[in-house]
């Protein structure tokens, strides 16, 4: 499995449904994680299939490579490693498991990466209680102020629709 990438944005959500939401069809980035002092292949991949390369310019479509210093990720994300296959069988990727992405995304606390964790909920391509848990899991990662702002920011966002009320009851029980 060396050399196999490891998708870690919102494109890892290929390996559990065919069922895109909106935003990840939308997205022409696909974040590559290598981790492990791997800024070699980092560099290389971006310089190949990165922004403003004519990788991207022939597919419309680039990668960004990037490593744990870019992304956080909860305790244990390697373990837990989706395989993403092809049509016959073969191994392409690995995808980080979606609860960690959607903790990864909740962390970066951008309005895009809200949406995406809204997406993921309206699709039940999340449970709330294992978001919660993988939660626990990433907040000795960041100081306790980011998470909350971050679960501050989510809940407005998810607090726009009624259908969210559950996920929005337990978020803010987090942060009061």
């Amino acid at each position: 499995m060396e050399g196999v990438p490891i998708i870690a944005g919102s494109q890892a959500v290929h390996a559990v449904t065919d069922v895109l939401p909106e935003i990840a069809r939308r997205s022409v980035e696909c974040d590559l994680l290598y981790a492990g002092g791997k800024a070699d292949i980092r560099a290389l991949v971006n310089k190949e299939f990165g922004v403003l390369t004519a990788y991207q310019d022939e597919t419309g479509h680039y990668a960004d490579a990037v490593g744990l210093a870019t992304i956080i990720l909860p305790t244990g994300w390697e373990e837990r490693l989706v395989p993403l296959e092809d049509e016959n069988g073969e191994l392409i990727a690995q995808c980080v498991e979606i609860h960690d992405v959607a903790i990864s995304k909740l962390i970066a606390g951008r309005q895009k990466d809200f949406e995406f964790i809204d997406a993921l909920l309206i699709l039940n391509l999340i449970d709330l209680d294992v978001f919660l848990t993988r939660l626990d899991l990433a907040t000795g990662k960041v100081e306790n102020d980011t998470i909350k702002n971050r679960i501050a920011g989510l809940v407005a966002w998810l607090g726009r629709e009624d259908e969210h009320f559950e996920a929005v009851k337990r978020l803010r029980d987090l942060i009061d």
